[in-house]
């Protein structure tokens, strides 16, 4: 049996034992919201390669934390320059824990996007950082024309670009300077005078953003070859629309799909009947868009496109060796009647 005196002690021992346990407290909580780890900070260092995409440089300055591993959502194989690339970056701490979430402002991403932070235990931390790849864009192989007129321009595609830059020379003078997203362009209604032209070409960021992430490659000078070019196969078309792999539309242009030509207004509208494509006339399809070459029968009268290039011809063609025609300036063909000292019968073919 305790004895009253000795209840007394316990009592008051107690009371100093809960009265110490009280002080103590607020330290506890000090020391422990003092291991945690508040904020933190990754920087993304750009490699630029030469025709060729690198890994970045990552790296922290957080105090007590390291880097324990950095696993990309996809292999470097598939990347493509100015698209966002998704890495989750594994953060460890042997002497802080980590807290239990994080903010952009509390975890700064230098060189790429904050997506989340995550922690996976005490010491572990997950950050999804979306990292956009840059790349020194390369030459194009080769540079010629696809259309016997030399007023076409094609060129070979180059890794990684998205648009070229193209410079037109008459007679050595710069005449005009053009960006286009595919590896083809028409220039001929810049080609207005008689003249020696050529173009140099050279692989650019189409987009102000893409330009961020890419830098031009050098121009290559065009040669008087005839290029063959296949037109665009991996894009769908939408109505009246095409849309491109990288999502765009072309506009104000002519683009080649599946080895036939189209022309799309300022919407992207796909283009039917005749158009006027700088100083030449072209006849499109009424049904489908795709550019007509050879003989047309349009509205009653004949026209003659060229087989290589669709513009429309005037004045006399010879058709195949020894047959000639007689166009008129508004293109339709002559029959029946004389072109000046020449007869033409009533196929318009002249009759010597």
């Amino acid at each position: 049996m305790i004895r009253k005196d000795d209840r007394k002690q316990y009592l008051v021992l107690f009371a100093a034992l809960v009265f110490i346990m009280t002080l103590l407290m607020p330290l506890k909580a000090y020391a422990a919201d003092s291991i945690v780890i508040r904020k933190l900070n990754l920087t993304f260092k750009s490699q630029y390669g030469d025709e060729e995409i690198l890994m970045p440089e990552i790296s922290t300055t957080t105090s007590g934390v390291t880097i324990q591993d950095i696993l990309w959502k996809r292999d470097i194989s598939k990347w493509k320059a100015a698209s966002n690339e998704r890495v989750s970056v594994i953060l460890t701490s042997d002497s802080m824990v980590f807290a239990e979430s994080y903010n952009r402002s509390e975890c700064k991403i230098t060189g790429a996007k904050f997506v989340s932070a995550k922690p996976l235990d005490n010491h572990t931390l997950e950050v999804k950082v979306d990292y956009v790849p840059v790349v020194k864009l390369g030459r194009t192989s080769q540079a010629g024309w696809s259309d016997s007129k030399k007023t076409k321009a094609v060129w070979k595609k180059v890794e990684f670009a998205t648009g070229y830059q193209v410079a037109l020379y008459a007679d050595d003078k710069m005449k005009k300077r053009i960006s286009v997203s595919t590896n083809v362009a028409d220039l001929s209604e810049y080609m207005d005078k008689d003249a020696n032209y050529y173009y140099e070409v050279r692989a650019i960021g189409y987009t102000a953003e893409d330009r961020k992430y890419m830098k031009e490659g050098d121009y290559v000078t065009s040669e008087d070859v005839f290029m063959e070019y296949d037109g665009d196969t991996t894009g769908t078309w939408k109505g009246n629309t095409y849309k491109q792999e990288d999502g765009g539309v072309p506009k104000n242009s002519w683009k080649q799909i599946l080895n036939d030509w189209y022309y799309f207004d300022g919407n992207g509208i796909r283009q039917t009947g005749w158009l006027q494509s700088g100083q030449r006339w072209y006849y499109l399809s009424p049904s489908d868009g795709k550019l007509l070459t050879g003989w047309q029968f349009v509205n009653g009268k004949w026209y003659y496109l060229n087989p290589q290039g669709g513009e429309m011809m005037t004045g006399w063609v010879q058709t195949q060796p020894g047959v000639w025609y007689y166009l008129y300036s508004d293109g339709s063909m002559a029959s029946n009647t004389n072109v000046g000292d020449y007869w033409v019968d009533a196929s318009g073919k002249w009759v010597s």
